[in-house]
């Protein structure tokens, strides 16, 4: 097995890679075989076996039948055709690859966001990306980190590209979305930029696979007074992953102890949340009052 030494352009793992990584695995220790031994016989890294079944390389279809040959696994069988097919798959380039300038972490999170079928959101400044219109998304990657023209049109686009999934995507990603009345209350733009975005909620939220509730400031102190989190969940029994913002950067949460919290915490919003019903009229309210 060839190991590329060019630089390649950065390719997040994702769901559907680790679950390739997973399959080649179970192969290799069907045969008691360790990741040293399947790099002597694949005359690769250790660390290279070791990155293709953690999903961090995608390998090609080559790639696998080299490792099926190894392995002593039928290549032109069912479950042979299936893992090169998987491979030939992996290698169809997601679009947030050619975005050159958002950082790796938010593009491996993108990356996971276009394969998750649920999504557990709360959002305790901001309007959640997945709902923001063009022009409130401007205002927010504006006054942020970002001061180079180019990188914030590219944050902005692949903002409003990542929408897809609640739309054009089939089956569409059913989001279960927290919004807090700071976040519908912050000033971000003039009147007219909170007006449509509170408008373009309601809008969002009439879709059958999402749904909307507002923790209001009478709800009081929470469990999630620190910052805001997301937890997404796969199908073909994928672990799920949480993800967090921090002023530091982008952390990923795999362990299912910090899952289950995480989950805990989203149910404990929803418990003082107002329902989907009121939360819109909540918004509509808020809307109507923008002068």
């Amino acid at each position: 097995m060839r190991e590329d030494q060019r630089m390649a352009r950065f390719t997040p793992p994702t769901p559907r890679s680790r679950r390739l990584g997973r399959e080649l695995r179970r192969l290799r220790e069907a045969r008691s075989l360790t990741q040293g031994d399947a790099a002597k016989l694949l005359r690769c890294s250790q660390q290279r076996i070791a990155r293709i079944e953690s999903g961090d390389i995608k390998p090609r279809p080559r790639d696998v039948l080299e490792i099926l040959v190894a392995y002593d696994v039928p290549h032109d069988e069912e479950q042979g055709l299936a893992l090169r097919a998987m491979a030939e798959q992996l290698r169809e380039p997601g679009w947030w690859q050619r975005l050159n300038t958002l950082p790796a972490r938010y593009v491996t999170f993108i990356a996971y966001e276009a394969e998750a079928t649920d999504l557990r959101q709360f959002q305790p400044t901001l309007i959640p990306g997945l709902m923001q219109t063009r022009a409130y998304a401007q205002e927010v990657i504006r006054i942020g980190r970002e001061t180079d023209q180019e990188e914030i049109t590219q944050r902005v686009e692949a903002r409003l590209k990542r929408q897809e999934v609640l739309t054009a995507r089939k089956p569409p990603l059913r989001l279960q979305a927290i919004i807090t009345e700071q976040a519908l209350m912050l000033e971000v733009g003039d009147a007219d930029v909170r007006h449509e975005q509170l408008a373009h909620i309601i809008k969002v939220a009439a879709l059958p696979n999402v749904t909307v509730q507002v923790l209001t400031l009478a709800a009081g102190a929470h469990l999630a007074v620190h910052g805001g989190f997301e937890v997404l969940t796969f199908a073909d029994g994928d672990p799920p992953l949480g993800y967090i913002e921090t002023l530091a950067g982008e952390l990923f949460l795999e362990s299912p102890e910090e899952i289950r919290r995480l989950t805990g915490v989203h149910e404990h919003l929803l418990s003082l949340a107002l329902s989907p019903r009121e939360s819109i009229r909540f918004i509509q309210e808020k809307k109507d009052g923008i002068g």
